[in-house]
């Protein structure tokens, strides 16, 4: 059979094109530490612009700081806030102690209205008008939109149960729930069908935050102290581990990700390179 160069070249041309299409995401890569004062103790994260704030339940506060850890705002008299989440302005902080989820805007503080109340709330997350809590003694997901308010999940350990849930989040109306004690992810389609449970290889321990990215998603292992990354059908992407120690929670911020050091007192930045 003869072949004409011309064809040649388009053939060497569609081989390369496909090589580039399925070349894997970058790697994350420790870049560096933000050292925070020893008193400070940061449990979870949330994006605000250029800056980050973190809650810190120990000392019944939270901190805006930027990435240098500069302090550029500060929140006192929260009875030990969780999980938190900034959306549209407003910085929304569930305080465990007081089964209350507070919005915090321009040094003001009011309450959330939830048609169902929670106890012990450990994480919220806001998208649109939609409202997810992770309800933690009562071993289920709070969902609420303009027109409903349901629960996701019972106490328990099959699939489609929880065992005090600490975060969650939603990608596509598909909910992520950090199934703590569980040590595993748990993910529900928005009617609250159990889509699928991941984590069970990697054996965790202790799964206490989630971040979603573009295409992936991370979590944190804490007693296991590593960050794991997965796509979103499941498969384990990349292990953190370096300087990392008890970490707590993860955030996304483009070509950056960060993630805390509970007992160290630190807040670590990683890129990819």
């Amino acid at each position: 059979m003869n072949i004409r160069p011309a064809h040649i070249i388009q053939v060497v041309f569609l081989l390369s094109l496909m090589s580039s299409c399925e070349q894997p995401e970058k790697q994350w890569q420790f870049e560096r530490k933000i050292m925070l004062p020893e008193e400070a103790r940061p449990l979870a994260l949330a994006k605000d612009g250029d800056a980050i704030w973190f809650s810190d339940p120990d000392y019944f506060r939270l901190y805006k700081i930027d990435r240098d850890g500069e302090l550029l705002d500060s929140i006192t008299g929260i009875q030990r806030p969780m999980n938190i989440h900034f959306d549209n302005g407003t910085l929304f902080i569930p305080e465990f102690l007081t089964d209350t989820i507070w919005q915090y805007r321009d040094d003001k503080r009011w309450p959330l209205k939830l048609s169902k109340r929670p106890q012990a709330p450990a994480g919220v997350s806001i998208y649109g008008d939609t409202v997810l809590v992770a309800d933690f003694y009562n071993h289920r997901i709070i969902v609420q939109t303009p027109n409903e308010c349901f629960t996701i999940g019972r106490q328990g350990h099959k699939d489609g149960e929880l065992y005090y849930p600490i975060d969650v989040k939603m990608k596509d109306n598909r909910i992520y729930v950090a199934d703590a004690y569980n040590s595993r992810i748990q993910v529900f389609g928005f009617n609250g069908t159990h889509l699928k449970t991941i984590g069970g290889n990697e054996k965790m321990n202790v799964t206490s935050g989630i971040a979603m990215g573009g295409r992936e998603f991370a979590i944190t292992d804490q007693e296991n102290g590593r960050v794991l990354i997965y796509n979103f059908d499941g498969s384990l992407q990349q292990v953190l581990t370096e300087s990392i120690m008890y970490p707590t929670d993860v955030q996304f911020d483009g070509e950056y990700l960060y993630s805390t050091n509970f007992k160290e007192n630190a807040i670590l930045i990683w890129s990819r390179k």
